[in-house]
């Protein structure tokens, strides 16, 4: 065999084999950067959480994921809300704000384990509940400052974008502050005797409602944000109502598992609606209006569709052949969603418009503009 290596039978000359030696190196050094890489990732894991991200890749780094316009990550505990002319959607993995089109104006990775989100056409709220993490969006997706000082329990927005946060205090049952839209704070009010399940500012920004439990049932506190006296209070004795909301400036209604209130400003109970043998299976407030869906049966199986004037008085009631999925209200409308299709009321129950397409979706949201998004796990549908 001489010095230049050449072998016969058509296998590689010394110059081919040499070739072929730089190629499997190259491979190799590839193939090495791969690992490499992949171990920097698993050591950064920490970092990359939406925590550490704007920290390592720098500010707005959580923004820049594009995707497809109304889609979203798919993550256990999701949660919808309206928000903006968009919506917001919270789950244990992410936190999304959408615009009207469906295009993402903000986006961080988290790892929340009770995702939650209030919001209205000011923005959105988003809480990882009996934690302190909290990201407060504006309309347009910006984020405002804001650190809570405790847990955050439970919090509202109001349309103009007025924030009750509900918050664990050391010595106290709860403390509720009011926000203004600009994130600076206006009223705080610390609860002795009562844990608060909910809290609301009035849509002309002046009265906050905190609805709390005590040992003899629920209690309504109401104050004036210009003073620091309580402008009065209402007792549900034996009853626990767990939700509230303003359906004016001057009235309030309160629903619980076995029945609605409405009261006035002054505390005094307008007009109260038992649900009697039926489970209340759903409800939602609209602009002076109330709805609530109930059934014979825990399970389902049908039931009844049921609107209420701010004084309590019965507007209308419809029967469901098909269990309402979803209720969502905008303005003075009604959505209702089954599988069997969908229908926006007008707090009289009159139809509005319908669709008896059968539908997949988990929730349906009704938005200021007429639109309906129809959610699934990952994404939106939009009907005009």
């Amino acid at each position: 065999m001489d010095d230049n290596n050449t072998f016969s039978g058509g296998r590689p000359t010394g110059t081919q084999s040499r070739k072929a030696k730089l190629r499997r190196l190259l491979a190799g050094l590839a193939t090495l950067l791969l690992v490499l890489s992949a171990l920097l990732v698993f050591a950064l894991r920490d970092r990359l959480s939406s925590e550490r991200l704007r920290e390592t890749f720098g500010q707005g780094a959580e923004n820049t994921i594009q995707s497809e316009p109304y889609t979203y990550e798919v993550g256990t505990g999701q949660v919808f809300a309206v928000a903006g002319n968009g919506f917001a959607v919270a789950s244990s993995s992410a936190l999304e704000y959408l615009d009207r089109d469906g295009r993402a104006l903000y986006k961080q990775l988290v790892s929340y384990s009770q995702p939650a989100v209030f919001a209205s056409a000011s923005g959105a709220l988003f809480c990882d509940l009996g934690t302190e993490k909290l990201v407060w969006l504006d309309a347009e997706g910006k984020p405002r400052s804001l650190s809570p000082a405790g847990e955050v329990l439970t919090a509202s927005m109001n349309a103009r974008g007025y924030v009750a946060l509900v918050t664990a205090e050391a010595g106290y049952k709860a403390k509720v502050t009011v926000y203004d839209a600009t994130a600076k704070a206006r009223y705080e009010w610390w609860s002795g005797s009562g844990y608060v399940l909910a809290a609301r500012v009035s849509p002309d920004c002046r009265v906050l409602a905190a609805l709390c439990a005590e040992e003899s049932g629920g209690t309504l506190h109401l104050f004036r944000l210009d003073s620091e006296t309580e402008l009065a209070s209402a007792a549900f004795p034996g009853e626990l109502p767990f939700d509230l909301d303003f359906l004016g400036n001057d009235s309030l209604c309160a629903v619980g598992q076995t029945g609605m209130s409405f009261l006035g400003l002054d505390g005094s109970l307008r007009e109260r609606f038992d649900f009697g043998d039926y489970y209340l299976m759903d409800y939602e407030f609209g602009e002076s209006f109330a709805a609530c869906y109930v059934s014979a049966y825990r399970g389902g199986g049908g039931g009844f569709l049921e609107t209420f004037s701010p004084a309590g008085e019965l507007l209308a009631v419809k029967e469901q052949e098909r269990d309402i999925l979803s209720l969502s209200a905008s303005g003075r409308s009604l959505l209702a969603m089954s599988g069997g299709g969908w229908t926006v009321y007008s707090p009289e129950l009159n139809v509005q418009r319908a669709s008896a397409s059968l539908l997949t979706a988990r929730r349906a949201l009704l938005r200021a503009d007429g639109s309906i998004l129809l959610l699934g796990a990952y994404a939106a549908e939009r009907v005009r």
